[in-house]
Parts: structure tokens; C-alpha cells; sequence
């Protein structure tokens, strides 16, 4: 394993993060070191741990620091990352499906998620959808938006049979 240079594993306690007024970026502030002025904050292991060892980096993607969890971080740095992180990285859950039909070469599924109604499209379902632990299932559509199925055996009996088809 690589060894990282102790400086760039940071605490929560060793950031502070805001948002100038009309700006859509974050500003995050390593104490005492340096200011990123166009910070992004990205998921080293989306899946797994979500809120551990996130990636400080600036617009040009170079990384300035891994940020080990939020412990210590005050509540309003804390509140602007994640508020970040939920943008970016937004996965609908599907809690129903009304349909998966096979069209014009491709899956349409129709359903809802917990916000509202949804139809999207699949086009191959082994490269387009992984299990990602048991009965817990990622889709990615034709447009490239990822879907998930938190459990599979939670869905309706409806659901559960259109998705035999596939499964």
C-alpha cells in the first residue's frame, strides 16, 4: 500500500468550508496552511463509506487533502459539504415499478422513487446494473443517471416479478 503523506490526511477539525454570496462552488480553508478557492469534494468510496475519506481538490482536480470523516468539523462546514456531496452524487431510489417492457432494443422502466414518478432506459441490462451487496441493486440508464434499489425483497410483489424478467 502507498503511504500518504501524513499532511494531506486531515481531520474534520482542521477545515472550514463556506460559500460566497453567488458562488457555486465551496471555499474550503485547511487551517493554518492554505485556501482552496474553487474546492470539490468527491467520495473516494461512494458505496461503502460515504462520509470517510473524502478528496479535497481544486478545479483542475488536483488533490489537496483526504479528509477522514467529518469528526470535529464545525456544523456549518459540515452542513455545506454534505449539501455538496447529496448534489453530486444524487441517486433516486426506486420504491415501485410499474413497468419493464422491452423496446426498440432497450429496457423501459417505469416506476416511482422518493421523488415522484420516473420512466428511464436501459439498454444492456448486464453491463447497465450491479449488485451491489445482496438484494441491494444499482441501474445506470442510457443518460448515464444512476438508479439504485436499496432491497429488492422490500419492493411490491408487482415489482419484484418485472424484475425476474432480468434477473
Amino acid at each position: 500500500m502507498v503511504e500518504v503523506p501524513s499532511y494531506l490526511n486531515l481531520n474534520g477539525n482542521q477545515l472550514r468550508a463556506w460559500r460566497p454570496a453567488g458562488a457555486t462552488h465551496l471555499r474550503i480553508e485547511i487551517l493554518d496552511d492554505r485556501v482552496i478557492l474553487s474546492a470539490r469534494i468527491r467520495r473516494l468510496f461512494p458505496l461503502s463509506h460515504p462520509d470517510k475519506h473524502l478528496s479535497l481538490q481544486d478545479r483542475e482536480g488536483k488533490e489537496h487533502a483526504v479528509i477522514a470523516s467529518f469528526e470535529g468539523m464545525d456544523s456549518e462546514s459540515k452542513r455545506l459539504i454534505v449539501e455538496d456531496l447529496d448534489r453530486r452524487y444524487f441517486t433516486p431510489m426506486i420504491d415501485r415499478l410499474d413497468a419493464v417492457e422491452q423496446e426498440r432494443g432497450m429496457w423501459r422502466f417505469a416506476g416511482n422513487t422518493q421523488r415522484g414518478p420516473v420512466e428511464f432506459y436501459v439498454r444492456n441490462w448486464r453491463d447497465s446494473s450491479h449488485e451491489l451487496s445482496p438484494n441491494r441493486w444499482q441501474i445506470l440508464s442510457v443518460e448515464g443517471q444512476r438508479y439504485e434499489i436499496e432491497n429488492l425483497e422490500a419492493l411490491d410483489d408487482r415489482s419484484q416479478r418485472l424484475l425476474e424478467q432480468l434477473l
